[in-house]
């Protein structure tokens, strides 16, 4: 990860801040809170020294709660982005860069289900976690993502599937 990119907070992340919905730490809620669309990944970092802070901030993009801002344009000593190098910016990439594994697929999945359908998601949330192999858990993505459609709407079942695949292992 680039000391310069910047982050913003998802709407998954601003909701966690208003609500408290999905209980994180302490340490992670005060790293989100603390994400303010300017300041860059070094700048976070330096305001909060704990060992665990790259953690942290590497969970939180993980799992959903910031993302990197499509604007990453480098600040300028000043502290504002300098405008020649704000128009040379590279395009933004299309997803914020996610851990390929079992293990990461299955935590955002319950993260997700839990975050969608509460109490309701624990059978799928079961299922999940029984899944032995990548082709497993595909299958129990897709009967989620149907479960999630008809009790949540599409958008919801959509973020779903491109999130939990997104960190599936190829089969």
């Amino acid at each position: 990860m680039s000391a310069e990119h910047i982050y913003r907070k998802t709407e998954k992340g601003k909701i966690e801040i208003a609500t408290r919905a999905n209980k994180l730490g302490l340490r992670e809620r005060t790293m989100l809170i603390m994400v303010d669309d300017k300041t860059t990944r070094g700048g976070l970092l330096a305001k909060n020294s704990h060992p665990t802070s790259e953690g942290i901030l590497n969970s939180l993009l993980a799992d959903g709660y910031i993302e990197i801002d499509g604007g990453m344009a480098p600040v300028a000593a000043t502290g504002a982005p300098a405008e020649s190098e704000a128009a040379a910016a590279p395009p933004a990439p299309t997803a914020p860069p996610v851990e390929v594994s079992m293990l990461s697929a299955s935590r955002f999945a319950c993260r997700a289900l839990v975050t969608y359908l509460g109490p309701s998601a624990d059978d799928l949330t079961a299922m999940i976690e029984k899944a032995k192999d990548a082709a497993e858990l595909g299958k129990a993505f897709e009967k989620c993502r149907d479960v999630i459609q008809a009790l949540a709407g599409k958008r919801k079942a959509d973020e779903f599937w491109n999130g939990a695949i997104a960190r599936l292992p190829k089969a």
